[in-house]
């Protein structure tokens, strides 16, 4: 039963999670929020300008757009009409170059190359809920003490992000793992869907609420967005530590009849690594590496990535550079498609549960159709952001949000499902495979705009639009040729229940204890 009942207590793990993806998403993303109010950017255009070769005192300052209606806002004032630029209510102080932010955008990514490497297996070896409580417990504290550095030392500001960017990537691969082992293939893209809500609700409501905190005169506004995140995460770390195990079979919270259901859908086919090592059984790292199956999840990770990351940290930016929208738009218009796909990915990852589980489509035809479905919408959109919107077409600009927040929203029972599938003894691993292919995607959309976008042009960021639409249209072709969502052949072997015969051999203290795998194999142990 996929509804939240009484019977069904599973979902609040699922919930729990969702918060814990919230507080990840929220200090990965918001600083994109906070960036736009940190930095002066009239004074970093000016250095801009007199950095360029024909750079002469008449052209400091930002280009002026006077075919933009929203570039100019008008006040009464004492019986005058007074013309305004409408970006005014940013307060920056810091006078970061266009480099300078890239680095900080991307700090945190570097970070993640350090330890995405054994996040999967750490995930494995000592458990979801405590490498999630360790991940969550250093991100919350890099939070915390994020403003404090900021005005110390830019150096400094960077350090932290490489901090935070070290203790984030654990807890995704951890928290897979979890929902990997609390809920059956038949619900996985529900669950998926809900405890993966955390990133459009950081990325939605937790950026209104930043750029809101942003407006504000207290403390100059930007400090507050890292200590509501960091203290988000110090509350939810007691309410782990409170409720969430590793398994179903450790919970103190679920009846025997839940505990039951779940060991026969799921618990029998998941072995942990202890259970492993007992028998001897290994790692098949090979056959995972040239699995195409995994191959598939990797690539369209690093897509999904590359283009949430790029919208999620730039559209602030971008908003404020191109559109010429005040802080208050800019803070909707940046929530909007992450909005639409939290809405997207509720209802079409029920949607892809009903149709499995009505025999419509297979676990494989519906991870294909709605991953190709994310692809190609996504690169539609970034067509069109390119080509035709500019700053008089905001209407056209809200269209094209929405179909990009829809079309993502299908990245949950698409490839995000498969990760969870193909190997659920090893979700962790998967997933760690797949968080070093998103790493990588995220540090490449800051050094991308970075690249690209040098003077903050509308023609500049056209071309990274382009260049996102064929990293999408390419990673769709090839999750349609080699997805899959069915457990791979080198992720079958099973340990059934254990039967321990209480014969102690003549001569010996211990009694034997026999393993006896679905394929007839027998291990004896003592």
């Amino acid at each position: 039963m996929v509804a939240l009942t009484k019977n069904s207590r599973r979902w609040w793990i699922a919930l729990l999670n969702m918060v814990g993806v919230y507080i990840i998403v929220a200090n990965r993303s918001h600083i994109g929020v906070a960036m736009v109010c940190m930095v002066n950017a009239t004074a970093v255009n000016m250095v801009t300008s007199l950095e360029r070769s024909d750079a002469n005192l008449t052209e400091l300052g930002p280009a002026f757009d006077e075919t933009c209606p929203n570039r100019f806002v008008h006040e009464d004032g004492n019986g005058t009409v007074e013309m305004v630029d409408a970006r005014s209510d940013y307060r920056g102080t810091f006078i970061w170059m266009t480099d300078q932010q890239s680095l900080l955008f991307s700090a945190g990514f570097y970070g993640n190359f350090l330890i995405m490497w054994a996040s999967g297996y750490l995930a494995d070896r000592f458990g979801p809920k405590e490498m999630t409580f360790l991940s969550i417990l250093g991100v919350s504290i890099a939070a915390i003490a994020s403003p404090m550095i900021a005005e110390l030392s830019y150096v400094g500001f960077v350090a932290v992000r490489v901090v935070f960017g070290l203790f984030e990537n654990p807890a995704m691969p951890a928290m897979a793992a979890m929902i990997a082992r609390w809920f059956p293939a038949s619900e996985r893209s529900t669950a998926a869907g809900i405890y993966t809500s955390g990133n459009q609700l950081a990325s939605s409501i937790g950026v209104v609420i930043a750029s809101s905190l942003c407006r504000t005169h207290f403390l100059n506004g930007w400090p507050l967005i890292f200590y509501l995140d960091g203290l988000i995460g110090f509350i939810w770390l007691f309410l782990l530590v409170k409720f969430a195990t590793n398994t179903p079979q450790e919970s103190t919270f679920l009846s025997s009849t839940e505990k039951d259901y779940l060991y026969d859908k799921n618990g029998k086919h998941h072995t942990t690594f202890s259970e492993r090592k007992a028998i001897g059984e290994k790692l098949p790292l090979s056959r995972m590496l040239l699995s195409t199956a995994v191959m598939a999840v990797v690539i369209t990770q690093f897509s999904f990535n590359l283009t949430n990351t790029l919208l999620a940290t730039y559209l602030p930016t971008y908003m404020r550079d191109i559109m010429y929208l005040n802080l208050q738009e800019n803070g909707f218009y940046t929530a909007l498609p992450f909005f639409v796909q939290l809405l997207s990915k509720y209802s079409l990852s029920i949607l892809a549960d009903v149709l499995k589980s009505k025999g419509i489509l297979s676990h494989t035809a519906s991870a294909k159709a709605f991953q190709i479905l994310t692809n190609i919408g996504t690169a539609i959109a970034c067509i069109i952001l390119a080509l035709f919107v500019n700053c008089s077409r905001t209407i056209l600009l809200s269209l094209v949000l929405t179909l990009y927040g829809f079309a993502m929203g299908a990245v949950i029972p698409g490839c995000f499902t498969a990760t969870l599938s193909i190997a659920p003894s090893y979700a962790g691993m998967i997933t760690s495979f797949t968080l070093t292919a998103g790493a990588i995607g995220n540090a490449c959309a800051p050094a991308l705009v970075a690249f690209v976008v040098r003077e903050g042009q509308s023609s500049e960021w056209a071309v990274v639009y382009i260049i996102v639409a064929i990293v999408n249209l390419s990673a769709g072709l090839f999750f349609a040729f080699f997805g899959k969502a069915d457990v791979q052949p080198w992720a079958k072997k099973t340990i059934p229940q254990i039967q321990t015969t209480q014969i102690v051999p003549e001569g010996l203290e211990k009694p034997t204890i026999t393993l006896t795998f679905s394929d007839g194999t027998e291990i004896s142990r003592l």
